[in-house]
């Protein structure tokens, strides 16, 4: 039988796409913002894959790829259910800006961190209305979906490639049956993604991740709290969605799906974006930085590989005269994710993403202290 998922004023119904709104925050205007729901459900049943965008507002190829995605034609050969929203934060895409006009914060830090309630301290700051409205929308997730993909832009002239999250665990209780179960999961957010085809990069090492409250993103918070194979999707560009970009990564998206045993055939070949596979897994960097003002012009374009000591841009001043810092080199081996925009640096600025050789475990233990608050 097939499963009956609501969302909101949205409900599945077997065959057919349905549309709905779950209700999200009320303003104290009168006014409500509502995350638009798509439910595309197949007439046998299989898995729930959740995929969502849309959670920062100058994003715009990910709703693109949800838009060109979801079809009859592909429900008319569904197993199974996927929900889909393509707009996290209604604000911030009305406004084309990266976080709502209501609340100067990353949306995308405000899921449920797994860490037990405690009485609220009247000297630290509450949950906001956007975290008060993903506890309630995750607790939906965790309720119907087997897999997430929650897609994003990085950079204007990026790869379009995919990030893997680090899978942590517990250890102040069963903490072997509690890595088990991360290595578990792991598998499965690995198969995933090379399901969909495109470059990986994992994210920061497990204390860096936790400092930046990667832990706390769409697709950190379902992994690591409830348990579901995700990963996030960066797309490159930004307002403007690359065509190139949004056909592989449907038919990426397909190919997860097929993975997944929701839809027949064959996997369909990536094509039309550079795929980088260095032959050693790599994470995120925020270098090569600059150590003085300076105008960078680039020696090194996205998808290229890289070694320690690779010359990647040519430092002057705003004269041109080549400066003794000249050139910045890479300090590891892996290749580039994307160039910064612009040529005019500060002290400290980043010229170049790339993701570099990646020596810490994927999987890892919280940090001692974590749950010690």
């Amino acid at each position: 039988m097939v499963k009956r998922i609501t969302l909101g004023t949205a409900v599945a119904q077997p065959g057919t796409i349905q549309y709905g709104e779950w209700d999200a925050i009320t303003h104290p205007t009168g006014h409500d913002d509502y995350l638009p729901v798509i439910i595309a459900q197949g007439r046998e049943d299989g898995p729930c894959i959740w995929l969502t965008a849309g959670i920062h507002g100058e994003e715009h190829t990910g709703p693109t790829v949800l838009y060109r995605l979801i079809t009859q034609e592909l429900v008319d050969q569904l197993c199974g259910t996927i929900v889909a929203l393509p707009a996290l934060s209604p604000a911030g895409l009305r406004t084309k800006e990266y976080v709502p006009y209501y609340l100067l914060k990353n949306p995308n830090r405000m899921w449920p961190d797994g860490k037990p309630p405690k009485p609220q301290d009247p000297d630290e700051d509450a949950p906001s209305s956007v975290e008060r409205a993903f506890v309630r929308l995750f607790a939906q997730i965790v309720e119907t979906a087997d897999f997430m993909i929650d897609y994003h832009n990085a950079w204007i002239d990026s790869l379009s490639f995919v990030f893997r999250d680090r899978v942590l665990y517990r250890t102040d209780e069963d903490a072997e049956k509690n890595r088990v179960a991360a290595e578990i999961l792991a598998v499965k957010q690995e198969q995933m993604m090379m399901a969909y085809g495109h470059t990986i990069v994992t994210e920061y090492p497990a204390k860096y991740y936790i400092k930046q409250d990667l832990h706390r993103s769409t697709t950190g918070a379902a992994l690591l709290v409830g348990g579901i194979p995700s990963f996030t999707v960066e797309l490159g560009t930004g307002l403007m969605p690359d065509p190139a970009m949004v056909a592989a990564s449907v038919a990426g998206t397909r190919n997860v799906l097929r993975w997944a045993g929701m839809l027949g055939g064959a996997m369909e070949p990536i094509t039309g974006i550079q795929v980088v596979d260095p032959g050693f897994r790599t994470r995120r960097s925020s270098g090569p930085r600059v150590e003085e003002a300076c105008v960078a012009l680039h020696l090194v374009e996205s998808g290229d590989i890289v070694r320690k000591g690779d010359p990647v841009a040519e430092l002057m001043d705003v004269w041109g005269r080549p400066l003794p810092s000249s050139p910045l080199r890479s300090d590891h081996d892996g290749f580039v994710i994307a160039r910064e925009h612009g040529i005019y640096f500060y002290p400290g600025d980043t010229v170049v993403y790339l993701s570099i050789r990646d020596e810490d475990p994927v999987v890892a233990p919280y940090p001692d202290d974590y749950y010690k608050d």
